[in-house]
């Protein structure tokens, strides 16, 4: 007779396979974590995007010295323009400012030559 040769079979217990598990959700918690933080801190484009729009406004309203709105309405963000009466150089200050869902986006001043203020 053919002796038959048991080989015994080695693998991983229940037990085993639940700790690797649960460290490899523990590393992908970390990592996603840091990840979020990063893409918090960064500068986003969205910004970008923002302060340059910002930037033309504000170049618009010193090429016409009108303020068009006090509120303007762009991609779902909102830009709120106000006027104060005067600045330094008795000239008076432009201060825009982007929100988009509640969430400050970015401030931009600057001085302003309105139609009003024009010099003889």
């Amino acid at each position: 007779m053919v002796k038959l040769i048991r080989k015994k079979l080695e693998g991983s217990t229940l037990i085993e396979v639940l700790i690797a598990m649960v460290i490899i959700v523990v590393i992908f918690t970390i990592a996603m974590q840091v990840f979020s933080n990063v893409m918090q801190t960064g500068v986003s484009f969205r910004n970008i995007k923002v302060q340059n729009q910002m930037m033309a406004i504000a170049q618009e309203v010193k090429e016409t010295g009108i303020v068009p709105q006090e509120t303007l309405m762009i991609d779902s963000i909102s830009y709120e323009l106000k006027v104060a009466d005067e600045g330094s150089a008795g000239l008076p200050e432009l201060e825009i400012s982007a929100t988009q869902a509640g969430q400050k986006l970015g401030e931009f001043r600057c001085l302003i030559k309105q139609k009003g203020h024009e010099e003889n």
